[in-house]
């Protein structure tokens, strides 16, 4: 599937770069079946659901451009899952003498890490989205602003930051369950609705996985055992794996968008296999 992957790679940089990072996007298609073409072809709508976070407060009164095709943001999240793509696809390639395409993907990757610099925050030690139309900081975060640590782009002093006064602040990402798709401080955290506020599998999976290129051995082991906790609750009592988490409680029935057996809530103990060393 390398050269699929490869395609798809090449596809975000061309139709999704704005100003040098990416911002989510809905491309105009030809509508083949019924099913909801006329939410999600070159809408609004549309370039929030390819974040994956559906509601996410995050996205809340960005604008659209419909020519561009792209929501006026970039995105820290997605940049930072794509700079990731490039560096692991430039080892695949690497190993199965693509040497080339080495080369183009390590370019790329490197020219988006070093890019991802323009979305720091001094000031605030976080990197944060940033409006394509004016420049400024949308402080609206989410788990997906700790992704940097998946591209690498922080110094070990920036992580240093990001970690001590965002992901242990208990106003806003930790606590006795961990971590909110809404920071604690945030109105919509309240909400207690899908991506406004609740816990996600994937989310604590793709931060633990960053914090694994960072010198925090004791944030992730607790990192890793709050995770466990969260999931066993719920497995023990009731054999569920839940698709979220109310961050308040650890309870995931409280709502009905909550699928009670949903793969990637498993990922909250998965976490807790790899911190210690039963899988890699």
């Amino acid at each position: 599937v390398y050269d699929e992957l490869l395609t798809w790679n090449r596809w975000w940089d061309k139709y999704r770069q704005d100003k040098g990072l990416l911002c989510q996007g809905s491309s105009p298609y030809e509508k083949v079946t019924y099913f909801r073409n006329e939410y999600d072809n070159n809408t609004r709508y549309g370039a929030i659901l390819e974040s994956g976070l559906d509601n996410s407060p995050m996205y809340d009164g960005v604008p659209f451009d419909n020519k561009k095709h792209l929501l006026e943001q970039n995105d820290v999240g997605t940049t930072s899952l794509y700079v990731m793509d490039c560096d692991y696809l430039a080892k695949i390639a690497k190993e199965i003498g693509r040497g080339k395409d080495a080369e183009e993907l390590k370019a790329r990757g490197d020219g988006y890490r070093s890019r991802m610099s323009e979305l720091w925050d001094e000031s605030d030690g976080f990197y944060y989205n940033r409006s394509t139309r004016d420049g400024k900081f949308n402080k609206r975060t989410s788990p997906t602003n700790f992704y940097p640590f998946l591209a690498m782009a922080p110094n070990q002093k920036q992580a240093r930051r990001m970690v001590k006064e965002h992901l242990l602040n208990v106003k806003e990402f930790w606590g006795e369950y961990i971590i909110p798709s809404t920071p604690r401080n945030d109105e919509a955290f309240k909400n207690n609705e899908y991506w406004r506020g609740r816990i996600w599998g994937p989310l604590n999976f793709l931060v633990y996985m960053g914090l694994r290129n960072y010198d925090f051995p004791k944030v992730r082991k607790e990192f890793a055992e709050k995770s466990k906790k969260l999931f066993l609750q719920s497995w023990l009592k009731d054999g569920y794996v839940f698709e979220n988490y109310n961050t308040t409680t650890g309870q995931g029935d409280d709502t009905l968008r909550s699928d009670k057996y949903y793969h990637w809530g498993a990922l909250l103990a998965y976490i807790s296999l790899i911190e210690n060393g039963k899988v890699e």
